[in-house]
């Protein structure tokens, strides 16, 4: 009888010991990755796009995110049917029973970061993997050398084995045509230049202003005899933007004698102050800059 318990235990411990290798090795070939690429756009978004080989036996497959931060997130099967996933921050459960190769794609923004007119895309990932930048861009920084670096066509292409990796480049200033044969311009070099513009018509603005701004301090300094009541006219026509009718300056002055203020004027005249104009009916009394 003991040695039929010990038989039956042995079997059991056998057979346990076989399961527990099988779920091993099965969950070691939960999937193979066919092919992987990642798009980088201009703005330094960057498409993922993963083909998985699994097995169709398996109910899941727990695939490893390249960033916790994904949006338009899309699970295809062989067929381009959507199959069920669940994320769990940088994990994605896919529920493949049935399935034999699915299709992963989704964008994130956390992968580059920019600094003055540098983008760096960072990667740390277990697989082969095909790199695409914006058109026209050029490397300035690899930390590591990869496998080919592909310029045939208008975007240059990297293929980089599993690791660490950290890439730099530069994407030119670009104008792109339209089907329509207009020219597209990136948003953010039109508010670029939307601001430059206000800057330079501010500026244009400030120093004709400071241009035409009366110093009164400076006609003092240059005329020290001048009396009060040159000096309170010469202030009114500054406040005038330096001209005004000789009516409007006997309104401002009703206590001045008409005589008195049309010699002052003219006193003014003789002393290259001012200038006068004749203006229809009337003279306009205007300062010399």
């Amino acid at each position: 009888m003991k040695l039929y318990c010990l038989r039956i235990g042995t079997i059991f411990l056998f057979a346990l010991f076989l399961f527990s290798t099988f779920s091993s090795a099965l969950a070691e070939f939960q999937f193979e990755v066919e092919t992987m690429t990642i798009k980088v756009y201009r703005d330094g978004l960057t498409h993922v796009t993963q083909t998985l080989l699994v097995d169709s036996l398996l109910p899941e497959v727990v695939l490893p995110l390249l960033s916790s931060s994904v949006e338009n997130l899309i699970v295809l099967d062989e067929n381009q049917l959507a199959v069920d996933y669940q994320q769990n921050v940088t994990n994605l459960s896919v529920f493949t029973l049935g399935a034999s190769r699915i299709l992963v794609e989704y964008d994130t923004i956390a992968l580059t970061n920019k600094e003055a007119d540098v983008w760096t895309l960072i990667l740390n990932h277990p697989y082969n993997l095909t790199v695409s930048l914006p058109k026209n861009s050029t490397i300035v920084y690899l930390n590591q050398v990869p496998t080919t670096i592909d310029t045939t066509g208008e975007e240059l292409s990297l293929s980089l084995h599993p690791g660490q990796w950290e890439l730099s480049y530069i994407v030119p200033l670009q104008l792109e045509v339209q089907n329509d044969g207009a020219w597209a311009i990136p948003i953010e070099y039109l508010i670029v230049a939307a601001i430059a513009v206000a800057v330079a018509i501010f500026i244009v603005i400030f120093v004709v202003r400071r241009k035409r701004t009366i110093n009164v301090k400076k006609i003092l300094k240059r005329q020290p005899d001048l009396v009060r009541e040159d000096i309170a006219v010469i202030e009114f026509l500054v406040e005038k933007d330096g001209k005004a009718f000789e009516a409007e300056i006997r309104e401002r002055f009703p206590d001045m004698p008409r005589t008195s203020l049309w010699r002052l004027v003219r006193r003014l005249e003789g002393l290259e102050l001012v200038e006068i104009k004749r203006i229809g009916l009337e003279n306009q009394v205007q300062l010399k800059k």
